[in-house]
């Protein structure tokens, strides 16, 4: 939480110390955006692809998946040095679409759904074709992302139904931005503008909890020790067999990073200020 609210902080005082001599001056703008993005970048994981069984046969599929994908809202500040260069600080919410993978057999079913969320803050220089009534320009910067991850599991035999959410969190994402579009005069100081955007990012989650466990509408959680509900991911752990770990203690996995890169389109408006 500590390093949080430090990120958080040094965001607002970069905000302040890049912009605030200028904010009011004859380049600045602000603008508001939304849009929507598919994967770029996806890749496999283990143990994660649909399978369907049958009597004599089976059928394996792979899945791919990046957690970059969904729609996105967010703003942008900015200021243009001269009619070709200027600078901008944007601030990003993805709401991740799900990706899931399905296990079949003749007597029920396992599903297993990845999805995302994340804040991002994206400074990145931008560059003009000077200032006309149709505006092309082109960007590139940093990503800098904090957020989290929803697994779910669901297991369907014969009628009984068991359930488990876990949510993976912490740690700090880090990738670069590239975007092409144009800006489109709608009045004095009013564009409207459309651009083709790319993320390159990759998250290694800290932290998981199982947030959520049932079967067949029974709460199983309150049933579970630390080590079965929570876990700490790590880069390297040692396990003794002659001292397991305690149960009142969170258990430990290797980290892994999770593909947050993303292809898409966003729109909104941009105001001179």
């Amino acid at each position: 939480m500590k390093k949080l609210n430090l990120f958080k902080g040094l965001i607002v005082i970069a905000m302040f110390v890049f912009f605030g001599n200028n904010i009011m001056a004859q380049g600045a703008y602000v603008n508001v955006n939304v849009g929507y993005a598919l994967c770029m970048g996806a890749t496999t994981f283990e143990d994660f692809y649909n399978y369907t069984g049958g009597e004599n046969s089976a059928t394996i599929e792979q899945v791919y998946l990046s957690l970059g994908k969904g729609f996105n809202f967010g703003g942008t500040i900015g200021y243009m040095f001269n009619d070709n260069v200027g600078a901008e600080l944007g601030l990003s919410y993805l709401m991740g679409g799900k990706t899931e993978a399905k296990d079949q057999y003749t007597d029920g079913s396992d599903t297993y759904t990845l999805s995302s969320n994340m804040f991002r803050f994206i400074p990145s220089i931008v560059v003009r074709a000077g200032d006309e009534s149709v505006t092309p320009y082109a960007k590139f910067g940093a990503v800098i992302g904090t957020g989290s991850v929803m697994f779910e599991y669901e297991e369907n035999y014969d009628g009984d139904v068991g359930m488990m959410k876990t949510k993976m969190n912490g740690g700090i994402a880090f990738g670069i931005n590239g975007a092409l579009g144009v800006l489109f005069e709608l009045g004095d100081n009013l564009d409207f503008f459309a651009e083709i955007n790319a993320i390159s990012m990759s998250y290694a989650p800290t932290k998981g909890e199982v947030t959520e466990a049932t079967y067949n509408g029974t709460d199983l959680l309150p049933n579970f020790t630390t080590y079965e509900r929570e876990t700490e991911f790590v880069k390297e752990y040692t396990y003794n067999y002659e001292t397991p770990p305690s149960d009142t203690e969170p258990s430990q996995e290797l980290k892994h990073a999770l593909p947050f890169g993303s292809f898409g389109i966003n729109v909104g408006v941009a105001i001179d200020l």
